[in-house]
């Protein structure tokens, strides 16, 4: 979101409510996208990316969830296919945060973290959109690069950011490569 400011003209602006009524809604929306998380950590890097990874190897198994991942939001509102491409990343850089210390919590924290911090700022998470008193956000354009009415995650931003940051996490998959 912050190259999004550079890049695509994104902003932010006052909305109704006061920084009480944002954090009262911040919580609650915490507390309401928890259990999505976890849930799609799981069943995406649960017990199926310990077995991919124990047959195909942890990269294999990382990409193949990570598609299953993407696919599995298909049917949200506003999906692009660069919207998909990027969930799908997502599902990689959550897979190398599975394979970090702490394991499915490292990567349910790195999942609701990320949820949450653009809910928070008054983006659309995958295309749902989670409004939030106090502040509004326009994610400026063109659409493929802010990812317009998906959000963040629908733009090329987000491709680069995502793949910034499985480039930086990705020594957690080849540091345990012969023990998975």
């Amino acid at each position: 979101m912050l190259l999004g400011l550079v890049v695509a003209g994104a902003d932010w602006s006052s909305d109704t409510g006061s920084i009480f009524d944002w954090a009262r809604s911040a919580s609650l929306t915490a507390g309401a996208l928890a259990l999505p998380a976890l849930s799609e950590e799981l069943i995406f890097r649960g017990v199926p990316l310990i077995l991919l990874a124990g047959v195909l190897g942890r990269w294999p198994a990382v990409v193949l969830t990570a598609v299953a991942f993407g696919f599995s939001h298909w049917s949200n509102p506003e999906i692009t296919a660069l919207g998909m491409v990027n969930i799908s990343l997502a599902g990689v850089l959550l897979g190398t945060a599975f394979f970090a210390p702490g394991g499915i919590w490292t990567a349910w924290g790195a999942h609701l973290g990320w949820n949450l911090a653009l809910a928070g700022l008054g983006a659309p998470v995958s295309g749902l959109p989670l409004s939030m008193p106090f502040i509004a956000y326009d994610p400026g354009g063109p659409d493929w690069l802010s990812g317009g009415a998906f959000g963040p995650e629908g733009g090329v931003l987000a491709s680069v950011t995502m793949l910034a940051g499985i480039a930086v996490a990705s020594r957690w998959i080849t540091k345990g490569e012969g023990s998975s």
